[in-house]
């Protein structure tokens, strides 16, 4: 499907399961020293490709006066950071993985990283205003499917390739949407993988899911008075597709 602008996308979004404010929103209703807290742990995955060590945790929490592991808690339970059992500890914080998953970006000038999802991968380029590749595959046929921004503008392969957005069911989003949000090479294979496993949702362009991947991404890493817009709001850039 291709949608007429921001507001048709994120009510297309919304009834498939992904409001596009959800993480801006529970981001923006952090107190500003977890917050502060968030972004250095976001920027740590960027700038390294994997996630601060334990000394650099109990430093930062230690400026803020916040206790690491209560912390930590609070981003696990918005869903904003994954951590180990105790909570001592960081393995992935939306829109990066916690390890390897089938969403690989290579970030221009900096790592390798790994989106939970489709949606979550195209968004990096938006968040870091960097350009990426990235490469994923599509799961009902193993083909690989890849999506390249250069200054905004994406190019991908194969032309035909969608992105589906949806869900399995009720519960967190990282359990009921990232793993079944794929890129595929064609809207006939989204839609038999759908059938196959009893999904709701919809299928985008590649155009629609990277500015859906702005929309929910491009303020994470911008001041309080910036980042408390909704992504309506946000001067997300605009993508402009360019089929190879």
């Amino acid at each position: 499907m291709s949608t007429n602008g921001s507001d048709d996308l994120a009510e297309v979004l919304t009834r498939a399961g992904l409001p596009l404010d959800n993480i801006a929103t529970r981001q923006a209703a952090l107190p500003g020293p977890l917050r502060d807290l968030h972004r250095r742990v976001l920027t740590s995955f960027a700038g390294t490709g994997a996630p601060p060590t334990p000394t650099e945790l109990i430093g930062w929490a230690a400026e803020h006066g916040l206790d690491l592991h209560e912390a930590l808690r609070e981003l696990s339970r918005t869903e904003l950071v994954f951590t180990n059992p105790d909570a001592s500890a960081v393995t992935g914080a939306v829109p990066f993985a916690a390890g390897a998953s089938a969403h690989r970006v290579r970030i221009a000038g900096g790592p390798d990283v790994f989106g939970n999802c489709a949606v979550d991968a195209l968004g990096i380029a938006a968040m870091l205003d960097r350009d990426v590749d990235v490469r994923s595959t599509d799961p009902h046929t193993g083909e690989p499917v890849t999506a390249v921004s250069r200054a905004g503008v994406w190019s991908w392969q194969p032309g035909s390739a969608v992105v589906f957005v949806g869900s399995s069911g009720p519960g967190r989003l990282t359990d009921s949407c990232c793993p079944v949000i794929n890129f595929f090479t064609s809207a006939e294979h989204a839609e038999a993988y759908r059938a196959t496993h009893g999904l709701s949702g919809v299928m985008l362009t590649l155009p629609d899911a990277a500015r859906a991947g702005a929309l929910v991404f491009v303020d994470l890493l911008r001041e309080p008075t910036t980042a408390s817009r909704t992504p309506q709001q946000s001067d997300a850039p605009a993508v402009t597709a360019d089929e190879p």
